[in-house]
């Protein structure tokens, strides 16, 4: 082979090595006068924090696709990628190459290859605060696909057979529509024209029109969380965010309030929240600079320790300015690997029920390389269920994760007291970004009988595909029977 073309393909290699990443503004800002990117038609790599999914259908297929930000938010920060074989979640960082395509003046990322979930539960960008007149052709090329948020606007027509409407806040309106949402799953709430809406937060995208509509740009909300439709107290929302933890680490979960105006005259809380105390032990409750709560909150735990009851009163109404701001901190220590849930049961404002509750949960990798395998039941027990009464054992297994984890082949056996292979409810890649997942086994054999009552073993095989060995785990499992 002659040097010339040993040195052509080291060049072509290390350029590939080391293709560089782009962020959405990059493939999104442009000085073209119809909005083009200047990367249209070429083959990018781009990095991003998944913010929404995206549904449309067309001659009765669906299509499905999500929105990636920039993590500082802003305008030309977000970018639609047309993908219906990657399904991340929000809060995922992910990475990919594609080809930049404008369909119909629509900037997509399209043809994803070397699609990777770098690291999960970032936190939603910042929300850019916009005016509906921002929304038009002339001024809203720059917040397509970004995270945006109209306030205090009116309803200026009714939902039509396409699902949308418009509101305006300011000198011109803009389009409300429901691409985040199934084809069909959804309606919006009941408006009348003229209404008041509060809120309307999600991601924009562009529409090509037809005889009896225009191009446009549209704000899609992606759940109800992002629609206050009364600016009153009772409809408040309360959220408890999505957090990563290490394993025996102090974790400070904020419990968020949507705004709170002072002529409401809110002047106490309660709330009921539950927690996984077989992964969570409480430790306080926390106020600090950052809360609209001054001063800790009193509060009792349950006697089982898995809720906790929370109660303010204040001698001045208790005020805020601004969305998603910490009432106060829920302070817990992360006592085991996986998935551990926070639930507000209830939320009062003085005598006003809170009916918009978001859950949280806390997310605690495994680190080390282990073999994790934890086994309980959804009423506490450990490891003791009765399947003739319809009870199911959930079994969580998981390895450390990242790029050795993913992808790692899980085995789940059941073997009898005298060692007899009688289930094998998992067998199967491991998927999840965090390494870690979790069926509910219903006492049954291979052949779909229930087995009877005794001691079983549930043995965890994890088989690394990268060839760095095998880890194995083992925990007991009871099957017991109504007491007569």
């Amino acid at each position: 082979m002659k040097k010339s073309l040993l040195i052509a393909i080291s060049l072509l290699l290390l350029t590939g090595l080391t293709a560089q990443v782009l962020t959405c503004r990059d493939i999104q800002e442009t000085t073209n006068t119809n909005g083009d990117s200047n990367y249209k038609d070429q083959t990018v790599t781009v990095q991003g924090v998944v913010v929404a999914e995206r549904f449309w259908s067309s001659s009765n297929e669906n299509y499905v696709g999500y929105m990636i930000s920039d993590p500082e938010g802003g305008p030309w920060s977000g970018l639609y990628i047309f993908d219906n074989r990657n399904v991340p979640s929000r809060g995922d960082l992910v990475q990919m190459n594609g080809k930049v395509t404008e369909y119909y003046g629509f900037t997509e990322l399209t043809s994803v290859s070397n699609f990777q979930i770098l690291s999960s539960n970032h936190p939603m960008p910042p929300v850019s605060v916009i005016t509906t007149d921002q929304l038009t052709l002339a001024n809203g090329e720059m917040w397509e696909s970004v995270f945006v948020q109209v306030e205090d606007v009116i309803v200026t027509t009714l939902p039509d057979g396409d699902n949308e409407f418009y509101v305006n806040n300011s000198t011109a309106p803009c389009q409300i529509d429901d691409q985040c949402f199934r084809p069909g799953s959804f309606t919006w709430p009941t408006m009348t024209i003229g209404q008041t809406v509060a809120r309307f937060r999600g991601v924009v995208d562009y529409g090509r029109g037809n005889s009896n509509k225009p191009n446009e740009f549209g704000l899609n909300p992606r759940d109800m969380q992002d629609m206050i439709f009364q600016d009153n107290v009772a409809n408040s929302a309360i959220s408890i965010p999505v957090i990563n933890a290490e394993f025996g680490s102090l974790v400070d979960v904020p419990v968020n309030t949507t705004r709170l105006k002072p002529n409401w005259y809110v002047s106490s809380y309660k709330a009921e929240i539950s927690f996984d105390s077989s992964k969570l032990l409480l430790q306080g409750i926390k106020t600090d600079d950052s809360t609209i709560t001054p001063m800790n909150p009193d509060f009792t735990l349950s006697a089982s320790g898995d809720k906790v009851t929370i109660e303010y009163l204040s001698q001045e109404p208790i005020t805020s300015s601004d969305n998603d701001l910490p009432l106060f901190y829920l302070m817990f220590e992360t006592k085991d690997y996986g998935e551990a849930f926070i639930n507000i049961n209830s939320f009062r404002y003085d005598n006003t029920d809170i009916l918009s509750l978001f859950h949280g949960k806390i997310l605690t990798k495994i680190t080390k390389k282990i073999a994790h395998l934890s086994i309980g039941t959804d009423t506490g027990s450990k490891n003791t269920f009765d399947p003739s009464m319809n009870e199911k054992i959930n079994i969580e297994y998981g390895c450390k994760s990242g790029p050795t984890g993913i992808n790692t082949r899980a085995v789940v056996r059941i073997y009898d007291g005298q060692g007899r292979l009688v289930a094998t409810p998992v067998n199967t890649n491991i998927s999840s970004s965090l390494g870690i997942e979790k069926i509910s086994w219903d006492g049954r054999d291979t052949n779909m009988r229930l087995l009877p009552v005794g001691l079983y073993y549930c043995h965890l095989e994890l088989i690394d595909r990268a060839g760095s060995g095998t880890l194995k785990a083992v925990q007991p499992i009871v099957i017991k029977s109504k007491l007569k």
